[in-house]
This record gives C-alpha cells, structure tokens and sequence, in this order.
C-alpha cells in the first residue's frame, strides 16, 4: 500500500492556527504507509506422496519446522490452538483402510523428531497455547480432551511457505483421535484466540486479527479454480454485492461451536428453462452453523433430500463413503437427472446460488496405493441426511460465497462470491491512529455490512465488520485527513462567529452612541468580505462529496455467473468424461473394470462398511 500523499490546508483567516494540525496529516500518511498488509495464500491441489504422481489433496499448503516439511491444513474456525499430525495420524480405520490412505488424506505428516526447530514442553499452555477449547454441542467429541492429551511444542509455521507468514508458535501434535474421518487435513485453529492469528498481529505481519475464506472451484470441464484464505483484510475481487454481518456468537445456547449460525429460509432448484422451485416446506426454517471444514455443502434434516429427489425424480443408489461421507450417489446414466442449480436463501437477506458443476460432483476417494480416483458412472449430491447433530453449511457452500471473520470486532460477514483468479486485496484495520482500509492496489474499499442476532441480519452502508448503524472502526486514510481539514474549517468557522460577535457588540455600542441602530450596519456589507467567511467557502468549493466510510457506490443487479472457462457437466451428453479438471491419471489396477463400485484387494468389498453412528447421522468418535 503506497503511502498518501500530505494534503496541506491554507488558512488565510486564522493566522494564529498552530502546524499541529497540518503536521498530524503527515503522521496520519506516515503511520498509513508503516501498516502492513493483508497476506492471502491459495487454497490449491497439491500432490502429497512424491512416489505416487496422483496422491492429490486439495488444502492449504503450511510449511513447518527446519528444515521444512510441507503439510496441507484447513481453515477450523473453533480451534483456538494449530494441530499438526505426526507418523500417529490416527484416522479412522473403518473409513481409511490404510496408512497410505491416511497420510494422502492427512495432506502429508510432520516429523517433529527432524525438525531442528521444534521445542518440547509439558503442555499447550505452557508452550504458550491457548489453554481452552470451544466444546459447545456439535464439535467433534475429542476436542474435549484434545488440549490436554496433545503432544505440545513450540515450532516455527509458516502458510504458504512466505517468509511473510512464517512465525514461531506453539502447537500441539494429537495423540488420540479427535476428529471424524471426513474432516482429515492438518487444523489451522483461526478461533477467537487463535495462536496462529495472535503470533501473526503480534509480529506486525498483519493489520488486524482478521481471516477470509473462499473454497475455490474443484469441477467442471475447466481447470478447476483455486480458492484462497486471506489474514488481515479480504479478496474484494471474489465478493459480489452487498455484504451480510452478524455478531459472532459462541454460546452454548447458540448450537454452533463455530459462533456462525445463520437461517436458511429457502432452498430452491433453479431449472435451466428458468422455472424455480421451492423444497421447503412452507412455513419452515433451518438453523445451521457454517463450519467451512465440513466436507458437504449441506448436514440437513432427512426431508431435504426427499424434497429434492420428489422434485427432480432422481433416485439415490446409495450414500458416499469417499471423501463426502454421507452424500447422496445417483448413477449419471439414470434419467430424470437434474442439471439445475440450487440456491440457498438465508434470513438474513443473502442468496447464494450454487452452480451444478458444484452441486451434482464425480464422488472422490484415495485408493489404496494412495492415488486419487473418482467414478466416472455415479455423481454425487454433497448433502446428507442428518441425525441429532446441528445443521451446517460446510465447504462446497464456499465454493459460491465468501466469509471474513473479524475476531477484534466479533463479527462475520458473508458475500456472494465472484469466482475470479483475480485479487484485490483490502486491509481491515481496527487501530484508529494506523492501518488505513483500502484494497492494496489502493482502490476503494467498497462494502456494506448488515448485522443482527443469530441467523439474522440485514443490508447496510458500513464496512464490512462493522455494527450496523455505527461508525466502522477501520478508518482510511483519506478519511483521517479529511477528518483533520473538517476540524480546521470547524475551528475557523467557530472564530469567524466570535470575531462577529465581538465585532458586532463593539459596533452595536459604537452605533447606540452615535444613535444608529444596528440594521445599516449589518446590511453594509462588510461581513460578507469577511476573510474567514471566505477561507471557508473556498475549502468547500474544492471538496468533493464524498461518499460514507465502506459504502458501496450504487450499483445495478448482479446475476451469477460462473467462472470464464468453467463449463459445467452434462449429464445428457453422448460421452461422459472420464477425468476431470487436473485429475486426469489413470485409475490404479484395483480399481480398473468394476463397473459402478470400488473393489479393494484386501477385502473384496464393493463398497466398506459404514461405521457404528454414535449420534444418529454422520459417525462421531470419542
């Protein structure tokens, strides 16, 4: 961000004006140009086992320890500490059938033993760990002991493997398993206190204790689009329209352990001939938490997906046991099949549209050697039935909207999301005397924000985090100094009416002597070539309106869109292709000629068997 340049005010009327004011502009630019900005880091495909060349997992690639060790890790909005894995990956053996598996699904594993960084300690606290947990109804059920069962260090991280990134901070290594099988990557806690977050404002490597997520694109015939996480500020090229801000809100009361709830209020099949249709029931709502981990779209009562298959006469052949444990299969070759979209309505105003290159998806798994394969005969619709767990909106949700979270103005806000390779980077700054907000190509920081209770909220003119109907704490620049000239007009304002006054009493007793009155007097002229009267007009004749701090200028409607490039899949064309985006190599041998299934050469099972669920809808662990 390059710095302002210093905006100097003449004032012919008040001579006796100290600098003091003209010199806090320049501080104001100084303090500016001092602020760092916002790092963002992609959320892209990498392979993970150097000996299998398709061992693909999609995350956030971390670099740790020294020399480095390269990791994938997701975004965990509940976790406070980071939880890295080690040669104890502890998946779950009646989802993942092999360590092979587990290391590619884990994103890799760390050696702490190799690292020439790593510091042992007793324990995450005193390591410097956050010494508490979110355990509200609906985490995984390990994390209650996972603080204090965790090897605990101190080791030098870095997202992205930047050298801006990079940090020494504490972590713990698991050692039970905590997490369910679907979640699988490394943790990067970004919770209310996270270390990570804390260690990167405490370096002055960020403005602000701020994070933002956008999934990406994994399908269509198009190469799949990476998605990105951003800390301190937001990717204003991958929002569209106005925002939506509510409070964070981590109460038990609440159900969600991630303080993201919202309402859906509506989910609608948007047909390609332009016919709408609502699979609600009339009258009803959801509450859901947003847990972008999650690996669906959508855990939501049993009558979503009857609603759905009545509405499009799909018939499932099953549930996943891939990677989107418990979503619908449907054979591609079945007929109806839908080839619409769906959007999802939220009371508090937004409306995200998931395309159906997103929402109809190849199933995915890991083979047994490690590779990574789909079923080019079945799709999968990423939404399951759920049991007694909270409903959530989980990470194919952000492959169509983008969330910030801002953990110093405990808010988060959603968008649409613009599915764009581009980046316009904005910087959200709480320091009132610093960090200027504003995009680091120095565009304007366009935003509103609404707010509300849980599951509400409504359109409005801050800045994204903001309270509605306060002023937001991130203040420009430009702002600052136009805020210092409106005080120096103020002041000479103020001494024009007293210099008036004292000029007028004089005048009036002058006036009394003489046995005139007041009336000529006014009426001759003189205030109106009065110096300051002057000086203040001219400072406004050269002030342009200005509109309010974050809002958006007025703008016409927006209609989705997908990405340039990304065509999506068609289920009625005479050939279905076999691979998709980058995943184009070859199935290995165990799963070649099997028709519709996987057949493993251990066991001889077309499909393993679904584990024991503990809560009546996707299995939980202790």
């Amino acid at each position: 961000m390059s710095p302002r340049p210093h905006v100097v005010v003449v004032d012919r009327a008040m001579p006796f004006m100290t600098s003091s004011l003209v010199l806090a502009l320049g501080a104001a630019s100084v303090l500016a140009a001092d602020c760092p900005s916002p790092l963002s880091f992609p959320i892209t495909t990498k392979q993970i086992d150097p000996n299998v060349p398709d061992s693909f997992m999609r995350g956030i690639a971390v670099t740790i320890g020294t020399p480095e060790q390269t990791i994938l890790v997701n975004a965990w909005p509940d976790l406070n500490n980071t939880y890295i894995y080690d040669q104890q990956m502890l998946c779950d053996p009646s989802i993942i059938f092999n360590d092979e598996i587990c290391f590619v699904r884990r994103g890799g594993i760390y050696h702490y033993e190799d690292s020439k960084s790593f510091t042992k300690y007793n324990d995450l606290a005193s390591a410097g760990g956050a010494t508490n947990e979110i355990t509200t109804t609906g985490t995984e059920l390990g994390v209650k002991k996972l603080l204090s069962s965790s090897l605990a260090g101190v080791e030098k991280l870095s997202v992205g493997g930047s050298n801006t990134s990079s940090v020494t901070m504490p972590i713990g290594i698991p050692r039970l398993r905590w997490d369910g099988g679907y979640t699988i990557l490394h943790a990067l806690g970004l919770g209310a206190n996270s270390t990570y977050l804390n260690a990167l404002s405490q370096s002055n490597k960020i403005p602000s204790k701020v994070w933002s997520y956008f999934w990406g694109r994994q399908w269509g015939s198009g190469s799949p689009l990476d998605g990105s996480i951003v800390f301190g500020g937001y990717d204003q090229e991958k929002t569209i329209g106005n925002n939506y801000t509510q409070p964070l809100d981590y109460s038990e009361s609440t159900g969600c352990w991630t303080g993201m709830k919202v309402t859906v209020s509506d989910l609608v099949l948007n047909y390609r001939n332009g016919d709408d249709e609502s699979i609600m029931p009339r009258n009803s709502a959801i509450p859901v938490c947003i847990v972008p981990q999650r690996h669906l779209l959508l855990e939501a009562p049993g009558y979503v997906v009857d609603n759905f298959e009545q509405a499009t006469g799909m018939v499932a052949a099953g549930s996943s046991f891939g990677f989107y444990w418990g979503a619908q299969v449907y054979n591609n070759t079945a007929t109806p099949y839908y080839d619409g979209d769906l959007t999802i309505a939220l009371s508090n105003g937004l409306s995200v549209r998931i395309p159906n290159s997103q929402l109809i998806v190849p199933p995915e798994e890991i083979a047994r050697n490690g590779s990574f394969v789909t079923e080019p005969n079945q799709m999968a619709l990423p939404i399951n039935r759920l049991g007694t767990q909270p409903a959530t909106l989980g990470r194919f949700f952000f492959t169509s909207a983008y969330l910030m979270v801002d953990h110093e103005a405990d808010t988060f806000t959603l968008w649409q999301a613009n599915p764009t390779a581009k980046s316009n980077l904005v910087a959200i700054s709480h320091a009132k005397d610093s960090c200027a907000s504003e995009p680091t190509d120095g565009g304007a920081a366009n935003g509103t924000s609404g707010a509300g209770g849980s599951g509400s909220g409504s359109g409005g003119t801050n800045a994204p985090g903001s309270e509605a109907g306060e002023p937001t704490a991130k203040t420009p620049t430009g702002a600052i100094a136009g805020g210092v000239v409106g005080g120096v007009g103020a002041l000479a304002l103020i001494g024009a009416v007293a210099f008036f006054l004292v000029r007028r009493r004089k005048r009036t007793a002058n006036n009394t002597q003489s046995g005139q009155g007041s009336t000529g007097d006014m009426s001759d002229g003189d205030a109106s070539g009065f110096p300051l009267a002057q000086g203040v007009g001219e400072l406004e004749s050269h002030s342009q309106p200005q509109p309010a701090v974050g809002e958006l200028p007025s703008s016409g409607n927006y209609k989705y869109a997908a990405a340039v490039g990304v065509q999506q899949y068609d289920p009625h064309a005479t050939q279905q292709p076999s691979q998709y985006g980058e995943y184009h190599n070859n199935k290995p041998a165990e799963v070649q000629g099997q028709g519709q299934g996987w057949v493993y050469e251990l066991d001889n099972n077309t499909r393993p068997v679904a584990p024991v669920e503990l809560s009546g809808g996707t299995p939980r662990f202790s």
